[in-house]
């Protein structure tokens, strides 16, 4: 047989005419390259391929989740670190299978979140949420014992169990009510009954809020003892960006975004830091800069475009902290520089003036400068901090 590129007989050819031609169609992807991505994916304990995610209507929604990529490896813990309202618990809530993406595919322990035979959510996951959602009428012992029912564990050993997280996680008697324990020991029960199967897969939430430094530093030996083996699998949040440098994988989010995801330890060299904080901060002026000036929204969500003033000779000189940047508009045409010396951003034209212009120091909201750059004239009048001459 004739083999030409492609992968289909010619059927205008007979066996009398000459051999069979097969052509292939390059238009089409190769099957084995289909399955192999299938298989790489499956082999991964969480695989979130372009996830999106936004809450609110669809005229003005709530972006969430953008484009996000993410890879958990088996036998892996991987603490996943950012700012309250990033979207991690949103993340996690889709892993588990709580909530669904708007777009985008998420792979969990081979399967998809919901769909039947994955046993996620189920018992496949042990999942400890940001939220207490624990029976307050139970005690910590009927908490263990109808969790672990529901788990399909035999009550000999939800006992076993029950005394071993009793010790590991300094928990008060069992008979006492859930309701009356602090909010720390609440914690640490949803964290037992997260630990008490045994998953293949744990996702916790900020596990260790609330917990005194000995304790957190035995809650960490443990998850690194439970994942040497390579079956169990640990995606962690937390505040305290130093602990996570015991996780063997770090995703940094910001804004619905992973900034980064490697080992802590190549993250420091990467970014030649001495700690992970300042490779968070460095990743976070870094995507702040590649934003176009248009649709960059900053700390405090006010977009660069809004800020039209009447005088176009007038720059606007604000401090960081604030979270504005200093804009001065001629013609469409600005340049936006950092002075190292003073911390300041400053706007200036590629043709600079000798004219010095009053600086304005931005202490309104969004709706304020909506009004200011419609004409109005309500403006705040200050001296800089750099000195007490430049401003009336």
């Amino acid at each position: 047989m004739l083999i030409t590129e492609g992968g289909v007989v010619n059927p205008a050819l007979s066996l009398d005419e000459g051999p069979d031609v097969v052509t292939i169609d390059p238009s089409k992807p190769k099957l084995e390259h289909q399955q192999s991505t299938v298989w790489t994916r499956r082999q991964q304990a969480v695989s979130v391929r372009h996830a999106f995610k936004h809450y609110g209507s669809s005229k003005s929604p709530n972006h969430v989740l953008q484009n996000l990529n993410m890879t958990v490896g088996k036998g892996t813990i991987y603490g996943l670190l950012g700012a309250s309202g990033c979207g991690k618990t949103t993340l996690l809530s889709c892993i588990v299978g709580r909530r669904r993406l708007n777009t985008g595919e998420i792979y969990v322990l081979g399967g998809k979140p919901g769909t039947k035979g994955s046993g996620v959510p189920g018992k496949r996951v042990g999942y400890m949420p940001q939220e207490i959602a624990l029976y307050g009428e139970f005690s910590i012992k009927e908490t263990m014992m109808y969790f672990g029912w529901i788990f399909g564990m035999e009550t000999p050993e939800i006992n076993d169990r029950l005394q071993f997280l009793l010790n590991f996680l300094d928990l008060p008697s069992q008979s006492r009510l859930v309701k009356n324990l602090s909010g720390g020991q609440q914690r640490r029960v949803s964290f037992a009954v997260a630990l008490m199967h045994d998953p293949e897969l744990l996702i916790l939430d900020e596990p260790t809020v609330g917990v005194d430094p000995l304790l957190r530093q035995s809650i960490w030996n443990h998850l690194v003892q439970i994942t040497k083996d390579g079956n169990k699998t640990v995606i962690i949040t937390t505040h305290y960006i130093e602990e996570a440098r015991q996780a063997h994988t770090i995703g940094l989010m910001r804004s619905g975004r992973l900034l980064a995801e490697e080992a802590p330890q190549v993250l420091l060299t990467m970014y030649n830091c001495q700690s992970l904080e300042e490779v968070f901060l460095k990743l976070s002026r870094k995507q702040g800069q590649e934003n176009s000036a248009q649709d960059a929204n900053l700390s405090n969500n006010i977009s660069l475009a809004t800020l039209q003033w009447g005088k176009k000779d007038e720059p606007v000189y604000v401090t960081e902290e604030s979270g504005v940047v200093g804009l001065n508009f001629h013609q469409s045409k600005e340049i936006l520089i950092q002075d190292s010396s003073n911390g300041h951003y400053d706007a200036v034209k590629k043709e600079t003036t000798e004219k010095t212009a009053q600086p304005i120091v931005i202490t309104e909201g969004p709706e304020k400068m909506n009004g200011m750059a419609h004409g109005s004239k309500e403006t705040t009048e200050t001296n800089c901090d750099d000195c007490n001459s430049c401003c009336n």
